[in-house]
């Protein structure tokens, strides 16, 4: 983890004579790039550029979400964490707890853009390794293509999750929590320096929740328990163990048809409340664990190490009886269940060389990196394996296990080098380049036919931009950014698809006031993904759901504005706004082509402030939010729309000496809306309101 090191304050030394003039003693302090950030706006990253820089600085654009902001919200999953993230379209599969859900940029990317701590954390069949955001100190944001620094990546972006580590000062909470649905929670979050020569510290985090969700025989009990050891034997080195085990209890997502579209409504009519109906064989029960470590060294003031690496293992039992069809005989159902075993390992290794070069400072990072994930999966599964006739609509009725139909084994190894350059040239100019190769390869074992396939690719891809900070603040950028993701399909003729390619150009403008605490961010951009999977279509136009073909073609163009940070002396917070323009420039099948790209909006609207309310009582802050999001498809083929919402929340806190009484209502006005509405399958509701009160203590 690198620091870059600024001027902080000044203090005059003692004066030794009376005549003696006495220059001030200059203390630096590190600008961090994890740990606790106060406030709304955070000053750097090395999300965006490996070896860490100031946020104005990153020629591309991000956004972070502060321990601050996490606190106040207290959102209970990654995509709420990210919901007043300008460019994200969160929840974009309506309730459901299996997975994060999210779309950047008009790409809905899911779980397979997710990273904790640099190091992936994607998603592997219904595996998603997911992380709840009270482990997490802050999420950091990055849309738009990420070839170069993370290799395999969708075109929108990804998500950088930063864990909560040791810090070298105490650090004690407790937190106990009662909110709807009769959800009682408890944490804590515990840390400290262990010795007396202060080189090592410690910290543990910890959380448990029984509850459920509006959805009928629902689960919401995650619980987790994080450990992190630092030893920093000098200011040169450091060491850190990070290790967590988690054990959750979800829910899956609920798709209800819509009488007279979805079905004839001739066969019967639904109760009001069926979109919250589920069938108590639905659970989707996850064990994870993991281990990582970070090291840190710098051998001379030129030349540091940065190296991290982590081993995750999940167990995940996913039971679904979810609807296949309807006649006038009734709602048709699949039983389904799906047991896996999965494993993963990611490491990246960097050497960041420090040179300066007359009034410039060069940053050289050359790195490696390593990720592979391996996944055993047993399915059982029966088409029509249960009718719900429409004279007797209830899921109250025994589901079995199906018999096994599928025992698999998948592999997926990806290695990367690569480099990145950030010049300085001290006059407010930066340049950013890098270049990346890598190799992958995909491995496909089917354990009951006993066959194997395998498919290797490589991709090279690139990236250069330029930022230039003015005196009055103004900080305009320019970017070029490549990226590409691997395929699954086959071609007709047995081949393996190449991968996806995504490109982007960017230009944007930032500025910060004087006092250095506001930040406010415009960008536009041209983003296109070639080389798109689709289905092979023969000569009669008859579709072949076997093979693919690589001749789709999406374009994202947008714009985004966002103010992060304090506005006055007693309002903080984000405002952002997204306008969105997708198209499907080319494709396999006419009726895509000119369409919507899915799950892209094309006005999002998202406002969260927090108002220090010391004037009225003591202690008090009161917080609230209002998001809109404009009509979307779900499906290449625009069939059907989701409707445009608009929902708030709510935060008040009150603080008195070592207590604090959180009380954070989500969805405030019960707003009844649909997170997803389907081509021919129905629609999903959005989460409705919840209210949770959270008593903490400081120790």
């Amino acid at each position: 983890m690198s620091l870059l090191v600024l001027p902080f304050s000044a203090f005059a030394q003692d004066r030794q004579v009376a005549d003696t003039i006495v220059l001030p003693e200059l203390v630096l302090q590190a600008l961090p790039f994890t740990g606790e950030i106060e406030g709304y706006l955070a000053p750097g990253t090395e999300t965006g550029v490996k070896s860490g820089v100031p946020l104005e600085e990153v020629p591309q654009s991000i956004s972070v979400v502060t321990s601050t902001e996490l606190q106040r919200r207290a959102p209970s999953q990654v995509e709420d964490a990210i919901k007043y993230t300008v460019g994200v379209n969160a929840s974009t599969w309506g309730t459901d707890d299996r997975f994060d859900q999210f779309a950047i940029r008009g790409f809905d990317l899911g779980s397979g853009s997710l990273y904790r701590d640099g190091l992936p954390q994607k998603v592997l069949g219904f595996t998603a390794f997911s992380s709840h955001p009270y482990m997490l100190e802050r999420v950091d944001v990055l849309r738009g293509p990420a070839g170069v620094l993370y290799g395999s990546n969708d075109a929108g972006g990804m998500v950088n999750l930063v864990t909560k580590r040791p810090v070298f000062e105490r650090k004690a909470e407790a937190r106990l929590g009662y909110g709807s649905h009769d959800s009682v929670e408890i944490g804590f979050d515990y840390g400290d320096v262990l010795n007396a020569d202060n080189t090592l510290a410690g910290r543990i985090t910890g959380l448990w929740r029984d509850g459920s969700t509006e959805i009928d025989n629902s689960d919401d009990d995650p619980a987790f328990l994080s450990a992190g050891l630092t030893w920093a034997p000098t200011d040169l080195t450091s060491v850190t163990l990070l290790a967590h085990i988690q054990k959750d209890d979800r829910t899956p997502t609920t798709f209800f048809p819509i009488t007279g579209e979805d079905y004839d409504a001739a066969f019967g009519a639904l109760p009001d409340d069926f979109g919250y109906a589920a069938s108590p064989y639905n659970d989707f029960r996850t064990e994870q664990r993991s281990v990582g470590l970070e090291i840190t060294h710098e051998f001379l003031p030129e030349l540091a190490l940065n190296s991290r690496i982590r081993y995750a293992h999940q167990d995940t039992d996913y039971r679904h009886l979810y609807r296949d069809g309807i006649s006038s005989k009734g709602i048709s159902y699949t039983a389904f269940r799906q047991v896996e075993d999965a494993r993963t390992i990611g490491a990246d290794i960097n050497l960041e060389w420090r040179r300066s070069f007359g009034g410039a400072e060069n940053s050289l990072t050359a790195g490696l990196d390593y990720h592979r994930a391996e996944r055993d999966a047993e399915q059982y599964y029966k088409y029509g394996a249960y009718t719900m006739p429409f004279t007797n609509i209830s899921y109250d009725f025994d589901v079995a296990d199906p018999a096994l139909s599928g025992r698999s084994r998948k592999t997926y190894t990806e290695k990367g080098i690569y480099l990145q350059n950030h010049l300085n040239f001290g006059q407010g100019t930066t340049i950013t380049a890098g270049l990346r190769r890598s190799w992958l390869e995909n491995k496909a074992e089917d354990r009951l036919a006993d066959t194997t396939s395998r498919r290797k690719d490589s991709a090279t891809t690139g990236m250069i931009g330029a930022t230039h900070r003015f005196a009055n603040g103004l900080a305009p950028y320019v970017n070029y950014s490549e990226g590409f993701i691997q395929n699954a399909g086959i071609t007709i003729d047995g081949d393996p698809l190449d991968p996806s390619r995504n490109k982007q150009f960017e230009i944007g403008l930032r500025y910060m006031p004087a006092s250095g605490d506001l930040l406010l961010s415009a960008a536009a951009f041209d983003l296109r993904k070639t080389n798109v999977e689709d289905y092979y279509f023969d000569e009669n136009g008859n579709i072949d759901y076997t093979h693919s073909t690589q001749v789709g073609e999406i374009r994202a163009r947008g714009v985004e504005l966002e103010a992060r940070g304090r506005l006055t002396g007693s309002l903080q917070g984000v405002l952002g706004y997204t306008y969105l323009d997708t198209e499907i420039t080319e494709s396999a099948n006419a009726r895509k082509k000119g369409n919507d790209n899915i799950m892209s909006p094309r006005h999002q609207v998202s406002l969260w402030l927090d108002w220090d309310a010391e004037r009225l009582l003591p202690g008090l802050t009161i917080g609230g939010g209002l998001r809109y999001q404009s009509d979307s498809y779900a499906t290449q083929l625009n069939g059907r729309v989701t409707p445009s919402h608009t929902t708030a929340d709510l935060a008040l806190r009150y603080e008195a000496d070592e207590y604090a009484l959180d009380l954070g209502v989500t969805n405030a006005f019960d707003k009844e809306y649909y997170g997803v509405c389907y081509d021919n399958l129905g629609c999903a509701y959005g989460e409705g309101r919840r209210v949770n009160l959270t008593l903490s203590r400081q120790f």
